[in-house]
């Protein structure tokens, strides 16, 4: 039996140098960087049998691609360049090798038992094989093998691509990995995970909706990555077996579309694929939205040279087969928005978010909820900010751009214009005092209502002494404020003195409006005059008061030479 055992190893250790020349070579930079002998044969003697380690069979499979499921030992068809073990059960001690190679001619070869084809067998049919073989030496025999590296799979990519022709892909490679170098640069690294899928929508050129498998035997499969990489549906892109035949065809502006929108999570436009139901668009398109009327779809088809309407059950969703350019749409449902939902800020009883019915609920509704106002708030200076939903975006979108297109402003007014859209576009006017007037502002999903607190002060600023805030007292008047602050300041321009009300900050005149807490005096100042400036307008200031000066001397010549005139007339009469 010793015998035999050594006989098996040295047969390993030669058709280790015999089949593989060319993978040494492949690897000899790898081999002196981790200084292996990858022709190594370690025979170990432990717990009463024998195991033998082939080391070269191990660094291939070190080398392998990771694989995304197990393999089926009752399926897998062994072929040339499988790595596998054998564990040799008998009568007198176990035998187990590692990292064995299936030679280029489908066989393996065991001392005395020859050479054993194994090429096109499953591994159960592998192993009853071997174990015929190993009983003329052997009693009673057990053979079990495992499979420690498949074999990798040769391909071919046809078709418009940048580089078509025979690819060799890891083994369980799907379609996607199996094109990724054909349709990109040729020489992709496609051991390195993470490089994919974003190479398969570059600029939509190729059908990746109808990618044509032919099998090795004859068969035909699909495959449909855009499906597989929007529902995980690994049937859309099956595994590639070895003589695989991968077919592409290009994608032309005219080519048959189909397209899924409304109410569904993305709307899509798409390659048209003969198997397209409406229930595959929906789980393509990631399935409903919320707000979607589940009780049927409409498709909208062209039928000699008509749009027709075709309303579809959500009981032939499955089986009903679409047809190329057909625009399928998910109604939604238009009863009240249950989600929509409404912020109170500041002085309410309750603040928080509370639930409304979108362009229904009326801010008096709204601030019922939240228990109406504290005894601190101050009305006047609330604020309602609409926060632009969907739904109210269209009508209430402010363009400054496309307000100007009409405009006969000035270039001041237009950036004044430019302003103003920044400032006011998501305020609505409310008055928390008016309460026939709350019933009609309608509040919107997200619009938010802030209530100030009431402080019972007047802020003074401006040019005066010492701007702040102070009491407000409501018998005191605008010029006692002002004297409250330290007065007027150097510059201030006392002529130019406005109130900013609370809330909606207008400025008034002070005799144009009452004061009331939480308004703001506003002093503003004599201008502010630069250095050249002031000297041209002192200079046309001069200017102006020399030439008054030089026409009251004209005239008070002419007047003279008037009088003098009629003075000398008369005594040359007398």
């Amino acid at each position: 039996m010793r015998r035999l055992l050594l006989l098996i190893a040295c047969l390993l250790l030669f058709l280790n140098f015999g089949v593989t020349p060319h993978l040494l070579a492949q690897e000899q930079d790898q081999q002196d960087s981790q200084n292996m002998n990858l022709s190594s044969l370690n025979e170990i003697n432990t717990l009463g049998g024998v195991y033998i380690i082939d080391q070269m069979g191990i660094q291939f499979a070190r080398q392998a691609f990771p694989y995304e499921q197990k393999i089926d030992k009752s399926t897998y068809v062994l072929g040339p360049n499988d790595i596998i073990s054998l564990d040799i059960r008998h009568n007198i001690q176990p035998v187990v090798i590692r990292g064995m190679l299936v030679n280029v001619q489908g066989e393996i070869v065991l001392p005395s038992a020859g050479a054993i084809s194994v090429a096109g067998k499953t591994i159960p049919e592998a192993e009853t094989l071997i174990n015929n073989r190993l009983k003329e030496q052997l009693k009673d025999p057990k053979t079990n093998i495992s499979l420690d590296t498949p074999r990798p799979a040769n391909i071919s990519v046809t078709g418009p691509v940048p580089h078509p022709g025979r690819y060799v892909v890891p083994s369980q490679s799907r379609v996607d990995l199996a094109i990724s170098q054909s349709i990109t640069s040729g020489k992709r690294n496609i051991t390195k995970p993470g490089q994919f899928p974003s190479d398969f929508n570059p600029n939509a050129s190729f059908s990746f909706r109808n990618i044509a498998i032919e099998r090795a035997d004859g068969t035909k499969d699909r495959a449909d990555l855009i499906a597989f990489y929007r529902t995980g549906d690994s049937s859309k892109n099956p595994i590639v077996k070895n003589g695989d035949r991968i077919h592409l065809r290009r994608l032309f502006r005219e080519s048959a579309k189909i397209s899924i929108s409304g109410a569904v999570e993305s709307d899509l436009e798409l390659e048209y694929n003969p198997t397209d139901t409406p229930e595959k668009l929906i789980n393509i398109a990631g399935g409903f939205e919320t707000e979607a009327d589940s009780t049927q779809l409409y498709i909208f088809r062209i039928e000699d040279g008509e749009t027709q309407r075709i309303t579809v059950e959500p009981n032939e969703w499955q089986s009903y087969t679409l047809k190329p350019n057909d625009r399928v749409i998910v109604p939604f449902n238009r009863q009240p928005n249950q989600s929509s939902s409404a912020w109170v800020h500041g002085e309410a009883e309750i603040t928080g978010n509370f639930p409304i019915i979108s362009g229904v609920t009326t801010a008096k509704k709204l601030l019922d909820m939240a228990g109406g106002l504290t005894d601190h708030a101050l009305p006047s200076a609330a604020q309602l900010i609409r926060r632009g939903t969907q739904e109210n975006e269209i009508p209430n979108k402010f363009n400054a751009d496309l307000m100007k297109r009409t405009s006969d402003q000035l270039i001041q007014g237009l950036e004044y214009l430019d302003a103003e859209t920044k400032l006011s576009k998501d305020r609505v006017y409310i008055d928390l005092n008016n309460p026939s007037e709350l019933k009609q502002v309608t509040i919107f999903d997200g619009d938010q209502l802030f209530v100030p607190r009431d402080e019972q002060t007047l802020f003074v600023f401006g040019q005066v002494n010492n701007p702040g805030y102070y009491p407000f007292l409501s018998d005191l008047s605008v010029a006692e404020y002002i004297a409250k602050a330290g007065g007027f300041s150097l510059s201030a321009d006392e002529d130019r003195v406005f109130i900013l009300k609370a809330g909606n900050n207008t400025w008034h005149k002070p005799e144009d409006t009452t004061l009331e807490s939480g308004d703001r005096i506003f002093v503003n100042r004599t201008p502010v005059e630069e250095l050249n400036a002031l000297r041209s307008y002192e200079i046309q200031q001069s200017q102006l008061k020399n030439q008054r000066t030089q026409l009251i001397m004209t005239a008070i010549t002419t007047i003279t030479g008037i009088i003098t005139t009629y003075v000398a007339i008369q005594n040359i009469r007398n």
